[in-house]
C-alpha cells in the first residue's frame, strides 16, 4: 500500500499474518475514535473469519501521516477518504465491504457510507459506537472542545478513560494526543447534520451501558437514518467499552455483517 494511504492492514495476531485470497469474501473497515489511531483496532482482528481482510482506516495528522493537515470537519474527513475507498474499488477487490466507526469515527463512517452510497458503491452494513444519532449531536456537543485548554483536554480524557495513565505522565506524548485530539474534536464540535435520503444498507448501533457520550435517548434517533433494519447492542462500560470487551464486541460485528450479507433478519429488528 501507498504509505500515505489511510488503510492499515490487520493482522489476525501480533507478528501473524491474515489468509489472504484473491478475492476476500468481505473487507471491514474500521474508523478510530477522536484522538485515536489505526492502532487501536489491532487487537480486533483475531476474531474475524481468516478470508475477511480487516482494514483500520487512519485520518491524516497520526501515524505514517503525521505530518499531514489533520481533517477539521466532517466534509473534510470524507473528503480525505471516499477518493481513496473509490480507488480500492477499481479492482473488484474490496467488495462486498462493511464500515464500522466508533465515537467521532461513528460520525465519519456515516457521513462516509452516504457519500458512497450516492457514488453507487455502498457498504453492506454500517456499525456505529458511542455516537449520538446524527440529528442530536450538534445539541449534545454544543461547545467547541477543540479549543479547550491543553490542561482540560488532558482532564476529558482521564474522565473518559481508555488512555493509559503513563502515557499522561509523558509531556512529549502528551502534547501530541492534545493536538490530535483537538482537530478530532473539531469534526464533531462543528458537525451540522445536512438533511439528505435515509441510507439503504443495514445498520447495527453498539454502546456502553455507562456511557455519557451516547445514552439510550441519543441512540434511538439512529432509527431514521436507513430504510433497512437497525440493531441496537449494548455491553457494560464506558465510553470505551470495546476495548474492554473486545472478543465479544468484534464477534457481534461479525454475526452482523454476516446477517446483513444473507438477509435472514428480523423484520423488527433486534435489540440486546
Amino acid at each position: 500500500m501507498n504509505p500515505r494511504s489511510p488503510f492499515r492492514e490487520l493482522s489476525a495476531r501480533p507478528g501473524g499474518t491474515r489468509v489472504r485470497t484473491s478475492r476476500p469474501d468481505v473487507t471491514f473497515f474500521l474508523v478510530h475514535h477522536a484522538g485515536g489511531s489505526s492502532a487501536g483496532f489491532a487487537d480486533f482482528a483475531q476474531f474475524f473469519p481468516p478470508s475477511w481482510r480487516l482494514c483500520a482506516v487512519e485520518l491524516p495528522g497520526r501515524g505514517l501521516s503525521a505530518g499531514d493537515p489533520p481533517c477539521r470537519s466532517a466534509a473534510a474527513a470524507v473528503q480525505a477518504l471516499a477518493p481513496a475507498f473509490l480507488d480500492e474499488f477499481l479492482d473488484e477487490e474490496i467488495r462486498p465491504y462493511a464500515v464500522f466507526g466508533h465515537s467521532m469515527g461513528g460520525l465519519v463512517a456515516y457521513e462516509l457510507a452516504r457519500e458512497l452510497e450516492r457514488s453507487g458503491t455502498p457498504p453492506v452494513w454500517l456499525g456505529v459506537s458511542g455516537i449520538p444519532a446524527p440529528r442530536l449531536v450538534s445539541d449534545c456537543f454544543n461547545e467547541r472542545r477543540d479549543l479547550w485548554s491543553p490542561e482540560r483536554l488532558v482532564a476529558f480524557m482521564r474522565r473518559l478513560g481508555g488512555t493509559p495513565e503513563e502515557l499522561l505522565e509523558s509531556p512529549d506524548v502528551v502534547e501530541y494526543m492534545v493536538e490530535v485530539l483537538r482537530g478530532d474534536l473539531a469534526i464533531v464540535d462543528t458537525y451540522a447534520y445536512a438533511d439528505g435520503p435515509p441510507l439503504g444498507i443495514p445498520l447495527s448501533v453498539y454502546a456502553g451501558e455507562q456511557d455519557p457520550l451516547a445514552t439510550h435517548d441519543m441512540l434511538e434517533g439512529w432509527r431514521a437514518q436507513t430504510t433497512a433494519q437497525v440493531e441496537f447492542h449494548s455491553w457494560p462500560g464506558g465510553h470505551f467499552y470495546l476495548y474492554d470487551r473486545t472478543e465479544s464486541v468484534a464477534r457481534r460485528m461479525a454475526m452482523d455483517i454476516d446477517t446483513a450479507l444473507t438477509g435472514d433478519r428480523d423484520p423488527a429488528g433486534r435489540k440486546a
